[in-house]
């Protein structure tokens, strides 16, 4: 007779009974106040600097390899406006305003909303191969527009940003649960001057980046403004990623187990007879159903409604 090691004997047991395990990743909803902030606005300054130009993302010309490009590409230049004064054209690419990168259209028209009263402004500008420098004198107008307050990344980093006040650079607003940015040694109201070695453009633009170039676990790094005290910190960490936890087990016939999040549901079961269970517990909610052999049932934590009857 051969004899079976025990290990060996276990695994061809399993096998034949038909184990199951399964692992999902649990994704981890931020708390419910953080909904609130993405669709909250403010008005913008009563008076605005006018520059007089409509802009858009600076995109690659090639369609083999559509990529975005520094500054941001002029589609229209106002007749009368201060940037006709000092010639700019439909086609330029403004690469910076007063020092500043102008990578997205926001980041513009953050710096825009910057300027407290009239006056010049230095902007750099491409136009082919030449880099040339503009000195417009802007005016203030009257705006009635919002804008948002708040940009929220919901899942790598966890946080709320906002614009930057008198620094040109997103600002931490709030953290969330098991944020990312927290873990690595950020606090609420620094300005993040650099993600990646690179200008961090507006708060969404931040955002959107961090979505296109970060995969859960990856690692990043980020320059810091202290808004306490002004102190820059080089910071690293690694997005965050959703925790992976048991979904269901099973050992067919004698035993299994699910369970589903989503749904708010729960099933276990002992002794699969395929037709019925020596036993079973199915939760759907707060109500919970039982049921032995298929012959004895019942369910427990359902609400009742009780009719009162008043005295006259």
């Amino acid at each position: 007779m051969i004899a079976l090691p025990m290990r060996l004997v276990l695994t061809l047991l399993l096998t034949l009974l038909g184990s199951s395990c399964t692992l999902v990743s649990s994704p981890e909803p931020l708390p419910q106040g953080f909904f609130g902030l993405e669709s909250a606005t403010a008005p913008v300054p009563e008076q605005t600097a006018w520059l007089g130009i409509e802009v858009a993302v600076n995109e690659s010309d090639s369609l083999e390899s559509l990529e975005l490009q520094p500054g941001v590409r002029i589609l229209s230049v106002e007749g009368g406006s201060p940037a006709a004064d000092v010639g700019l054209q439909v086609g330029d690419v403004l690469l910076s305003f007063n020092g500043t990168p102008t990578d997205d259209p926001e980041r513009l028209a953050i710096l825009l909303r910057g300027v407290s009263q009239a006056g010049a402004v230095r902007l750099e500008v491409q136009r082919g191969d030449e880099v040339l420098l503009a000195e417009p004198s802007l005016s203030m107008r009257s705006s009635s527009q919002l804008r948002p307050l708040y940009f929220v990344e919901r899942a790598l980093w966890r946080v709320a940003l906002e614009e930057g006040g008198q620094e040109p650079y997103p600002r931490i607003h709030k953290f969330a649960p098991r944020s990312a940015l927290k873990r690595a040694g950020a606090r609420e109201g620094d300005w993040i001057l650099s993600f990646q070695g690179q200008d961090p453009g507006s708060p969404g633009e931040l955002v959107r980046r961090v979505r296109r170039e970060l995969q859960p676990g990856d690692p990043f790094q980020l320059t810091v403004k202290r808004g306490d005290n002004g102190r820059v910190r080089e910071l690293e960490g690694t997005a965050w990623k959703p925790r992976t936890r048991l979904q269901a087990i099973g050992l067919w016939p004698l035993f299994g187990w699910e369970t589903d999040r989503a749904e708010n549901r729960e099933v276990f079961e002992l002794g699969d007879l395929i037709l019925i269970s020596v036993f079973k517990m199915r939760r759907v909610g707060s109500v919970t159903y039982w049921s032995i052999l298929g012959l004895l049932r019942w369910e427990t934590g359902t609400a009742t409604l009780q009719s009162v009857e008043e005295g006259v």
